[in-house]
């Protein structure tokens, strides 16, 4: 493919490299640098470190209670996390991180309440990656 943007739209537009459509490029295209296109092509190249961790997070879907806390038994933390919220001083965030973890139905990863208890527990981003994806397969 040869790719041109429009410079009356800023569109970019994909013609057939052999030359069976050059009738269609006009004097109001004109063809990307070297980078634009690869940029076009490979834009994942070209992410910040934010949108590829926001990318990563989109992958990770929301537990079943069932498989959240088959997660934090598997890792050692089910009681950890029960007594944490336990001790917590502040006794409206206590309860409603009792709530939450009692009462849902599912855990989302990037929930306040889940990332309340990883806070609590001190568990690194990474851990909690790797923990959540274990747990999508149970």
């Amino acid at each position: 493919m040869k790719y041109y943007r429009n410079i009356n739209t800023n569109l970019i537009h994909g013609f057939e490299s052999d030359g069976s459509q050059d009738e269609l490029i006009t004097d109001e295209f004109k063809p990307l640098t070297k980078t634009e296109k690869d940029r076009l092509i490979n834009p994942q190249k070209y992410l910040s470190e934010e949108e590829k961790r926001n990318i990563f997070l989109s992958t990770l879907t929301p537990l079943t209670r069932r498989q959240f806390k088959l997660a934090l038994l598997e890792n050692d933390l089910l009681d950890r996390v029960e007594s944490t919220i336990e001790t917590i001083p502040d006794s409206l965030l206590r309860k409603r991180l009792q709530i939450e973890y009692t009462e849902s139905d599912e855990f989302q990863r990037q929930s306040e309440s889940v990332i309340a208890m990883c806070n609590l527990l001190e568990l690194k981003e990474e851990e909690v990656d790797s923990l959540w994806q274990k747990a999508m397969t149970l």
